[in-house]
């Protein structure tokens, strides 16, 4: 399977559709080659089909587009199909299957403030700040981690139930810098596997602790 051709998918994604409607929507002019496109989403756990309509799930467009990366289409191609919901929905569903109770664009205010997604387990919290641009500066990156530090202590003192939390960057493209400022900088690729191993590498990541723990 071509990998532009799973880019262009994306935009034929919606809820429900039917065959005809994803290829127009998907700029693929061979019925033929739509139908291999989505014999080959449904293949890879994308997309079932319910009598002559296909079904999708919120997480499928963001789900084609880490298969798209993985298969090296190019990350411009994959970012301009996706927004932030797509973003938050997936990292929400990751953080659910590896045993998290999870909310998103949790608010506070006093200060006003804003976290996109939070997962919580029986010893921690995870708060995620979800960037899907292209790529930032080192500087971005450094001004975004700082806010997501304040983000993590804002939450720690506004929710009693959680004793320590940690503070990450979630991004769509893989990035050379793995901490800024004591917060991980992970990309979505590699979140289930940063969430694995999490307990055995405690260490390496930096944990902020409620001050009534």
């Amino acid at each position: 399977m071509h990998p532009e051709l799973l880019a262009r998918s994306i935009s034929g994604v919606s809820s429900e559709t039917t065959p005809k409607l994803f290829r127009i929507r998907a700029r693929i002019v061979s019925e033929p080659v739509a139908g291999r496109v989505l014999d080959f989403l449904s293949n890879n756990g994308i997309g079932t089909t319910s009598g002559s309509k296909i079904l999708f799930s919120k997480e499928d467009r963001l789900k084609i587009a880490i298969l798209a990366l993985k298969m090296g289409c190019d990350i411009e191609q994959i970012s301009i199909q996706l927004n932030w919901k797509d973003f938050e929905a997936l990292t929400s569903k990751i953080l659910k299957l590896s045993g998290y109770k999870t909310a998103i664009h949790v608010i506070f205010s006093k200060p006003r403030m804003e976290i996109d997604v939070v997962g919580i387990n029986s010893k921690f919290a995870i708060a995620v700040d979800c960037k899907h641009w292209k790529h930032g500066s080192l500087s971005i990156l450094s001004l975004y981690a700082k806010k997501q530090m304040e983000r993590t202590k804002i939450l720690l003192a506004k929710r009693n139930n959680i004793s320590s939390a940690i503070p990450i960057i979630l991004t769509l493209h893989h990035n050379k810098v793995r901490f800024i400022d004591g917060t991980a900088v992970v990309p979505i690729t590699e979140f289930n596997s940063f969430l694995n191993g999490l307990e055995d590498n405690l260490s390496e990541v930096y944990v902020l602790y409620s001050k009534n723990r």
